[in-house]
């Protein structure tokens, strides 16, 4: 039993990447004649997505840790901005929600978390 892949599987997976990596490239494009801050936000919810869905393992590397972190933060930050941009309440709305986060995140931290027993 062998776990190479066929040349027609990987043909395939190469068309596929490239045929989605065109097609968000069309959407951005769009997006952007529209308007400038509509592209930014949808090209910085990705980033945010990717920073989401990212998880190193228990025994990545601390560098792995912090590009995650960098993604979400960047994200996050940007379309904030973004908000701002387009409508100053909808970004406060963006920073409340970020307070919030990090208030969450502050209490639900067990003990053991900290190294105290």
């Amino acid at each position: 039993m062998t776990t190479q892949r066929t040349s027609w599987a990987l043909a395939r997976e190469a068309a596929g990447l490239i045929l989605t990596a065109f097609g968000l490239l069309g959407v951005l494009v769009a997006l952007g004649a529209l308007h400038w801050a509509a592209v930014l936000c949808a090209a910085l919810v990705g980033l945010l997505t990717t920073g989401v869905l990212m998880r190193p393992k228990l025994g990545a590397p601390p560098w792995a840790h912090a590009v995650r972190a960098a993604a979400c933060i960047a994200g996050y930050g940007g379309l904030t901005g973004c908000a701002f941009a387009l409508s100053i309440p909808l970004g406060w709305i963006g920073v409340s929600v970020a307070v919030v986060l990090v208030g969450l995140w502050l209490t639900t931290r067990a003990p053991e978390d900290e190294g105290a027993a």
